[in-house]
């Protein structure tokens, strides 16, 4: 029973809202974890003001104030965790200068050739008759009959033309590239420590931030039970 105003479980009992959802704090999801340990903490202790309006204010005014202090603690204790598992963090970076050289060679040859043949014969026939009256046959040309002038050609020719060519060419191609290879490596992880080394170190080094907040909210709440 409440002695002097009224415990916190009497409010918890009738729904009273306290002022914890919106003080800062370094991860939201753990506000609930420390909202309970704050109200189960001082569950049976009652308030240190006349209403639970004013306990109320004085709640979140605290909280806003000493909060930004605690969660860099929380911050800095988790680096320390994440440090005792996972102590080793090493990058190593490779660079590789390299030069690529082709040659390529282009060979072609190439055999033309025609071949072409004439055959020409010339007829060539030249006659004068004095007595055009009549007529003189070809036979009778040929046999130099009747005529007063007559001439007669004859002239065959023969050729025959072969053209061969033949052509090569010799062509080389070359392709000089340089290029870098960048390669990086990384390793992380424990150097070898045993997970009870790693936990004992822990339980020199780590505070208890929960508790710390825990007892500076006791002038909120009254001296005696």
């Amino acid at each position: 029973m409440s002695k002097y105003t009224i415990t916190i479980k009497n409010l918890i009992d009738n729904g009273f809202s306290f002022s914890l959802s919106n003080y800062p704090i370094f991860d939201d999801n753990y506000r609930t974890i420390l909202n309970n340990k704050i109200l189960n903490h001082y569950y049976m202790n009652e308030i240190g003001f006349e209403t639970a309006e004013l306990f109320n204010f004085y709640l979140e005014n605290t909280m806003n104030e000493i909060m930004p202090y605690y969660n860099e603690l929380y911050k800095a204790q988790q680096k320390i965790i994440n440090n005792l598992f996972d102590n080793l963090n090493i990058t190593e970076i490779f660079t590789k200068n390299l030069n690529e050289l082709n040659t390529q060679n282009i060979n072609n040859i190439g055999n033309s050739s025609s071949n072409s043949t004439s055959n020409t014969n010339l007829n060539n026939k030249s006659l004068y008759q004095d007595t055009p009256q009549g007529k003189i046959s070809m036979e009778d040309l040929e046999n130099q009959k009747w005529a007063t002038n007559a001439s007669m050609d004859k002239n065959t020719n023969n050729s025959t033309i072969n053209d061969t060519s033949n052509t090569s060419s010799n062509t080389d191609l070359t392709n000089d590239r340089d290029y870098k290879e960048d390669y990086t490596k990384t390793i992380k992880g424990s150097n070898g420590m045993y997970n009870i080394d790693i936990l004992l170190k822990i339980k020199q080094q780590l505070l208890n931030i929960d508790l710390m907040i825990i007892s500076d909210l006791n002038d909120l709440f009254m001296g005696l039970m």
